[in-house]
């Protein structure tokens, strides 16, 4: 049996591991279920429903914001704070609150009961009233810890603040931006629970673009965790010098070629490059489950990056166990990381092949069709970037623009951004005069959207 002290203590736990770790993916979970009457301290049990108040409408638990906004005493939520002991272990200490509330409503309701049926007048009024008491123990004894639906009211309250942000100028520098120009004229901006697709055959520059977007939310301060299930990390840390300081790979791969000017490009580039706050993991095979995992232990640890790059979906592992099938497993990975990114509101750009049927066609610009057991990644995307690039097809090919095509953007329209391919990279070019030159026709600039640029999730 769980005493009073017990009762307070859990909740105590509760509270100050809350306020210590913040909006974890365990205090979502909880706050999606564990009702504030469930708290056997009132004071503690107020406090609880302000904490998941500000959950639910800023997205964050910060103490000195609940004394703001919520009238909460600072001293008291800093000394709470302190005193956690372990936050690892919210779900735990929220099924006991759960449990000793299920508890006590069934003593109450017993109590209640006996009352009653102390007054009863007759046999079926007893029946009656007995019935009643049952229904309400077994609703008890079968309610389980989970997500319990919010009211429209109390969602229609919080998007009201919601609108009131997005109107503020500084709204925008709460979406993430690739940093290429064209192509962010079509996203409008990348959502902290967006999966962004980048597809591409062998040779049109998946891993470069991603590199391309790392290297940019670096420069705007923002912070990447890349997985490359393909290269290692000195290969990623020559394509990102070599962008950065304008100095070849293959003169990097082979330093006896470099010159003098070589040499200062380089040194601005690793003074550069070394300030950027971007983490590589360069394990292959890791599955969808080990990737969330090593992120939370990121977020723990460093903080939340703005992205999770990974390249690329095909080198993950799906667990594809006996009887599921490739095109299954790979949903189930597609589903977890979809779940991550609403659980922890860090946008992922996922890498992916397309399939080889694109070669064979006289067209090869790709569609979405294209996409490896295309099912579930085209449906769990919030936005589809196909690359193009006509010399990975041709070796004799002088057009100098690579092509992404976004053939999929829950948010915004579609389009085709086009890119200069200069030794290995990409670079922004003349929107209107790469259209020309591509159609052979008068010039006619493509639909672009209104520019605007933040400094990237944080």
């Amino acid at each position: 049996m769980v005493t009073q002290d017990n009762n307070y203590n859990l909740e105590y736990g509760l509270i100050s591991s809350m306020l210590a770790t913040g909006l974890t993916a365990q205090a979502r979970e909880v706050i999606s279920w564990l009702e504030p009457e469930m708290f056997a301290t009132y004071n503690l049990g107020a406090l609880y429903a302000n904490i998941r108040k500000q959950a639910r409408k800023h997205d964050l638990i910060d103490c000195l914001l609940l004394s703001q906004d919520y009238g909460e005493n600072l001293a008291t939520l800093a000394e709470m704070a302190n005193k956690a002991t372990y936050g690892g272990n919210l779900l735990g200490y929220a099924k006991k609150i759960h449990s000793s509330w299920v508890n006590r409503s069934a003593q109450q309701t017993m109590l209640k009961l006996a009352g009653e049926m102390s007054q009863a007048r007759n046999e079926s009024q007893v029946n009656e009233l007995t019935q009643k008491a049952l229904n309400q123990i077994q609703k008890l004894l079968v309610s389980k810890t989970e997500i319990k639906p919010i009211a429209m009211g109390e969602l229609v309250d919080s998007y009201v603040d919601v609108l009131e942000k997005r109107s503020k100028s500084d709204f925008k520098e709460r979406l993430l931006y690739t940093g290429i120009e064209a192509v962010d004229n079509i996203l409008g901006g990348i959502n902290s629970t967006d999966i962004v697709i980048v597809a591409g055959r062998p040779g049109t520059g998946k891993t470069e673009f991603s590199l391309t977007v790392t290297r940019n939310i670096a420069k705007n301060h923002g912070s990447v965790l890349f997985f490359s299930l393909e290269m290692g990390n000195f290969q990623l840390v020559d394509r990102l010098l070599s962008a950065t300081g304008g100095v070849s790979v293959k003169k990097l791969r082979n330093p006896a070629e470099l010159d003098e000017g070589d040499y200062h490009r380089l040194t601005s580039a690793l003074q550069e490059v070394r300030s950027q706050d971007v983490y590589f993991v360069d394990r292959g095979g890791l599955s969808a489950d080990e990737i969330c995992a090593i992120t939370e232990n990121h977020i723990s640890e460093k903080g939340a990056p703005s992205v999770v790059v990974i390249d690329y979906l095909g080198l993950m592992n799906h667990k594809q166990e006996r009887g599921v099938n490739l095109t299954q497993a790979i949903a189930n990975s597609m589903s977890k990381l979809k779940a991550f990114t609403k659980n922890f509101n860090i946008p992922i750009i996922l890498l992916c092949q397309l399939n080889r049927d694109v070669d064979s066609r006289a067209v090869k610009r790709p569609a979405n069709s294209d996409l490896r057991d295309s099912g579930s990644i085209e449906q769990d995307a919030s936005q589809i970037i196909m690359l193009y690039r006509e010399g990975a097809y041709k070796a004799d090919c002088d057009n100098p623009y690579s092509e992404a095509i976004v053939t999929k953007n829950r948010f915004g329209g579609l389009g085709t951004a086009y890119m200069r391919f200069e030794k290995g990279h990409f670079l922004d070019c003349d929107q209107a005069k790469a259209y020309q030159e591509l159609n052979e026709k008068p010039q006619q600039a493509p639909k672009s959207y209104a520019k605007s640029y933040g400094k990237g999730a944080n």
